[in-house]
């Protein structure tokens, strides 16, 4: 079943012309970018004095991104009933905690959509390919329109306008754009799961889109005050001038983090390499107050809600053998 939806996302094979021998295909994918980022994570943190590790945390503000976990899952809940209409909310909310799950060891975020896919009853299964495609592109436009932005706020004009470009096309593409680049493109194998994304009602994906602005904005507050938790950048008095500065650095964080194709568990040193080298970081506090708060996000937005979704998953799942075993005695 997982073969099939892996082969139906593929969408085709690769010209053996174009393959690569198994080792370099991996280490390019995955060893490559983990093993740079370990590197950078290694020598940002090697020389920090041991002062640096004895953090002041603010219970308020780690309280208030906890509390926003719940909001975060439920707009992405909503965003895929919408997708995935004629289904009860919790069942949704399922589905999703459970696609969270299985990307933690699925690359380029396709384990989510295969995790949803194989919670969805087997007549559902095409529908909601063409749904976790649209929620992806529509969530991954959020990402790259934010870090073109911070690229801009950080006076780096040239990659800022040209990502803002890569941004304006997502967004026609996701609309019904169609150049005959795209006509091709999205009958290949190089697009995967992003050439199912039309299939999907304009009406949904305007709403999908809008939640995943949404999203991405209580994201944003959560990862700001995970910052502040941790006491970065204490020393700005100055608090528009401190949120500023890092909502630009998790902007930017999170673009880094796009590119890559690692699973979740892959993005725990990818992720705070990329949190250190875009976020302000003036004293050695400050660079062990970044790496506290990526690991805390991680945790409340994927760890734990992964886990949740395996044990409800798994007790549906149960549920549903009992009653049909009810049924056929």
């Amino acid at each position: 079943m997982l073969s099939t939806t892996i082969a139906d996302m593929d969408r085709g094979k690769w010209p053996d012309k174009l393959r690569l021998p198994a080792p370099i295909h991996w280490g390019l994918l995955f060893l490559l970018p983990l093993g740079g980022a370990g590197c950078w994570l290694f020598s940002s943190l090697y020389a920090l004095p041991a002062e640096a590790w004895q953090l002041t945390i603010y219970p308020l503000a780690l309280l208030g991104a906890v509390l926003l976990v719940p909001v975060n899952w439920g707009i992405e809940s909503v965003k895929w009933a919408e997708l995935m209409p004629w289904a009860r909310m919790a069942k949704r909310t399922r589905q999703v905690l459970y696609g969270t799950a299985w990307s933690m060891i699925g690359p380029f975020r396709l384990g989510a959509g295969i995790g949803r896919v194989a919670a969805v009853k087997p007549r559902e299964r095409n529908m909601a390919l063409r749904a976790f495609a649209t929620a992806s592109v529509s969530q991954w436009w959020c990402t790259i329109t934010a870090a073109a932005l911070g690229l801009l706020c950080a006076k780096l004009y040239l990659p800022g306008v040209a990502v803002l470009v890569v941004s304006a096309a997502t967004l026609g593409l996701y609309f019904g754009w169609t150049p005959a680049f795209w006509t091709w493109f999205k009958h290949s194998p190089f697009s995967g799961h992003w050439g199912l994304s039309r299939r999907i009602a304009t009406v949904r994906r305007k709403r999908a889109l809008i939640f995943s602005i949404a999203r991405f904005l209580v994201m944003l507050c959560q990862f700001i005050l995970l910052l502040n938790a941790f006491g970065h950048l204490t020393d700005l008095t100055h608090q528009v001038e401190r949120f500023f500065l890092q909502g630009q650095g998790v902007a930017l964080t999170w673009g880094l983090t796009s590119l890559a194709p690692l699973p979740a568990f892959g993005d725990l040193g990818l992720r705070e390499a990329a949190a250190l080298l875009t976020m302000e970081s003036p004293n050695p506090a400050d660079v062990t107050a970044i790496v506290a708060a990526t690991l805390t996000l991680w945790v409340i937005n994927i760890f734990i809600p992964a886990i949740v979704g395996l044990i409800w998953q798994g007790a549906a799942q149960r549920q549903d053998k009992t009653l049909r075993a009810n049924l056929g005695a």
